[in-house]
């Protein structure tokens, strides 16, 4: 499980390359670009740069993938990031034993911090939970709080409208409920 200092770690690497070699890549690209455009450059050099520009668009592609990969969140780092939303809450949170995609973990990671932000902002109750199960085809998501507001997620809040729009970016479905137990969540996102 990760740990506060090896997620800032990661993040530091990923601003380092990304301000640094990225950019260098970038700049190389157009200082190509301004050599292919030359008027009088033979066409058996201008070719031969436009195979190097090819390349270096790749090379540059392949980059910001790895580094998208090295900040992504993932669902352990929940463990870390929700006692610091949620400073006043006694949280419950249940993971499942299956590592996801990292691209499906980081939006499930960042769907859950979404609804801890507006608890924490809006919530009179002092539960969180979030418990996540990894199905054959889907990834079931109850995630609450033990409070008296009433949510809807047709509600004008800016918040809510993040969370709906981030299941439905998953294909995902999500109901709330609401009662005496407080507000839940239930979220259905597929697998695939």
């Amino acid at each position: 499980m990760p740990n506060t200092e090896e997620e800032n770690n990661r993040l530091e690497l990923a601003r380092r390359l990304h301000d640094g070699p990225a950019q260098k890549l970038i700049a190389l690209g157009y200082r190509l670009d301004s050599l292919i455009g030359e008027s009088g450059l033979a066409a058996k050099y201008r070719g031969e740069l436009r195979e190097i520009r090819l390349d270096l668009i790749e090379l540059t592609e392949d980059l910001r993938d790895e580094l998208y990969l090295i900040s992504l969140r993932n669902l352990a780092s929940l463990r870390v990031e929700l006692p610091e939303i949620l400073t006043d809450f006694e949280i419950n949170l249940v993971l499942p034993t299956r590592e996801e995609r990292p691209e499906l973990e980081n939006s499930l990671a960042t769907l859950v911090l979404e609804i801890a932000r507006n608890a924490a902002k809006h919530s009179t109750g002092k539960r969180f939970w979030v418990h996540i199960q990894s199905c054959v085809d889907l990834v079931r998501l109850q995630v609450g709080d033990n409070g008296s507001w009433k949510v809807s997620i047709k509600e004008r809040s800016f918040g809510l409208r993040l969370i709906n729009a981030q299941v439905q970016k998953l294909g995902g479905e999500i109901e709330l409920r609401s009662g005496d137990f407080g507000n839940e969540y239930l979220i259905e996102i597929p697998r695939t």
